[in-house]
């Protein structure tokens, strides 16, 4: 008699689009939401909303001279799919 018995659920991977790279964009420049609030109002897991920052983060230049880091969905983009290639 043979049982099988399977503890673990098949992965689903899921890739953003560019209308959640938009999203995702507001939501860190309005500074009101953790990743976690993030990943679940974009229906996706923390880990790809904490990558996808990473990916897509560009320093910028204020007024008056200071540096500082911002998610730009269009540079997130351009890593995505220059990595997919």
């Amino acid at each position: 008699m043979t049982v099988i018995n399977y503890t673990t659920a098949k992965r689903t991977f899921k890739h953003l689009t560019d209308i959640q790279r938009g999203r995702l964009e507001e939501m860190a420049k309005s500074g009101n939401f953790t990743q976690a609030k993030m990943a679940k109002e974009l229906n996706v897991s923390q880990s790809t909303i904490s990558r996808e920052l990473k990916r897509g983060r560009t320093r910028q230049m204020s007024t008056k001279r200071t540096y500082y880091d911002r998610y730009l969905a269009d540079a997130g983009a351009r890593a995505y799919r220059e990595n997919r290639q």
